[in-house]
């Protein structure tokens, strides 16, 4: 981490983060790199601890190639990530391929690394959901905490992925994977510099992992009130692997637009800080407002 000094942009957004989830967050309003008009919100730090790792690989709805950048953007290397599939459905597709009714690009192969096949793998028809591509920054210090964060933070995506798979037929296709040296003094200033070093480049969404000590919020995000003339931006600290995808989630909806639902209105939805890291839906009137929002990113 470096701290470095911020010009007007940083110096007209004050931002105070909540340290439980007892007390709000204070909004503010700025504009982004691009020129966006946005609205920075941030997420307080969880109050329990969730699992540190993954049980097993999330779910990869499509198989896609991914560019391994360095600090400065340049490209280092390629990743492919391979769509898997849960053991009844690849025992499905191999019961298909020995009766001979397999088709052509049906068959599906794990995780790479984690399967070993050799077929090719099954693609979602054309068409069949609205595809919105993300390049993953990972700072020096989240970086230095976990050696497998390639693998860790496309794990957290994928999870943080499902609700709107699920929910909206939108599927995350991570296409980058950024190494980053966060700058800033607070989740704010953070959020900022995340957005100088990496908006701009054609993805539709820009999400940074970070372990730096000034980031003090569970995740921070801009808020559009249409679609940014770049790409979305949000930042989450590492809380472990099952708190940070429910961040994860909570700031992507951030970057369609969504507000919070009241503490203490029992409303059940990622969007209240009392739910925020138990559940992985919105109520209604979230759901509502994704879809109406659906075209600002993807094909």
């Amino acid at each position: 981490m470096k701290i470095k000094g911020f010009a007007s942009l940083s110096l007209a957004v004050t931002l105070l983060i909540a340290p439980g989830f007892s007390e709000a967050s204070a909004a503010t309003t700025t504009l982004d790199s691009q020129g966006t008009q946005v609205t920075i919100d941030g997420l307080p730090k969880a109050k329990t601890e969730g699992k540190e790792k993954f049980d097993k690989p999330a779910k990869v709805e499509r198989s896609t190639v991914v560019d391994v950048l360095d600090e400065k953007g340049k490209k280092l290397s390629e990743k492919k990530i391979n769509k898997n599939v849960d053991k009844e459905e690849k025992k499905a597709a191999k019961e298909k391929k020995k009766n001979g009714k397999a088709t052509e690009g049906e068959l599906c192969i794990f995780l790479c690394g984690g399967g070993g096949g050799t077929e090719p793998p099954e693609e979602p028809a054309a068409g069949s959901a609205k595809v919105v591509t993300v390049l993953i920054a990972a700072d020096e210090e989240y970086r230095a905490a976990h050696s497998d964060w390639q693998t860790l933070t496309q794990n957290i995506v994928e999870n943080a992925d499902n609700g709107f798979t699920r929910d909206h037929n939108i599927d995350f296709e991570i296409k980058a994977l950024g190494q980053w040296s966060s700058q800033g003094a607070n989740a704010s200033e953070i959020l900022q510099d995340m957005d100088r070093d990496w908006n701009g480049n054609g993805y539709d969404f820009v999400v940074g992992f970070t372990k730096d000590p000034n980031f003090n919020s569970g995740g921070i995000a801009y808020v559009y009130p249409g679609s940014p003339n770049g790409s979305a931006v949000s930042v989450n600290l590492d809380q472990g692997a099952t708190n940070t995808w429910h961040a994860a989630q909570h700031e992507f909806s951030h970057n369609y637009g969504l507000s919070h639902d009241a503490q203490g209105s029992g409303i059940k939805c990622i969007m209240n800080y009392d739910y925020s890291y138990s559940v992985d839906y919105w109520d209604q009137d979230h759901d509502d407002e994704i879809e109406a929002h659906k075209s600002w990113y993807g094909n």
